[in-house]
């Protein structure tokens, strides 16, 4: 084989590489469905994180065993806002908002702002299935007791006011921005 033949050959291969690029129907912006992954991730390990290290001490502040802890506190987590300091809450807060702060569309960050709060709450019945065994107590905790529609009332207050917060600062800066332009 000679270099012009090998030439012609690499060449053949690249064009039918780019024929098959351009043939792809489905594409996958990773910039945006990866933040919202992300996201989900944060929320999934610090929202229950920061829950977590503050109701497995006991009021002497040694850890205790989740055995002893308070099992409501999954489903009611409003009731450790105080002692975490609220953090829970701005962690919340600010994923929301970052999640349509970046969004050109803001409907589609408020959202993924919105799928939060059944993401939250089916994941304190898997822990606590992790945690305790398969039990019937939780639904009865989330759907019978008044303090489980009370946290989900919370929870979609936090998240609705920060995404149209990030919908707010980002018209803001957008109208900002095409002032200086002019």
């Amino acid at each position: 084989m000679t270099l012009e033949d090998f030439i012609v050959k690499k060449e053949k291969e690249q064009i039918n590489l780019s024929n098959f690029k351009k043939k792809r129907n489905v594409k996958i912006d990773w910039g945006r469905q990866g933040g919202v992954v992300l996201a989900y991730i944060i929320v999934l390990l610090g929202y229950y994180g920061i829950v977590a290290n503050t109701i497995m001490l006991d009021e002497f502040r040694r850890w205790i065993s989740f055995n002893d802890m308070d099992r409501t506190i999954l489903f009611w987590t409003f009731e450790a806002y105080v002692p975490t300091f609220f953090l829970p809450v701005l962690l919340l807060f600010f994923v929301c908002f970052l999640l349509t702060y970046k969004e050109d569309i803001p409907h589609y960050g408020i959202k993924a702002s919105l799928w939060l709060v059944p993401y939250i709450i089916v994941q304190a019945f898997i822990m606590y299935w992790i945690m305790f065994g398969f039990t019937l107590e939780p639904f009865i905790w989330q759907f019978v007791h008044w303090k489980g529609y009370f946290h989900i009332f919370i929870l979609y207050v936090i998240t609705i006011t920060g995404a149209l917060s990030g919908m707010k600062i980002h018209k803001i800066i957008i109208k900002r921005r095409k002032n200086l332009d002019l």
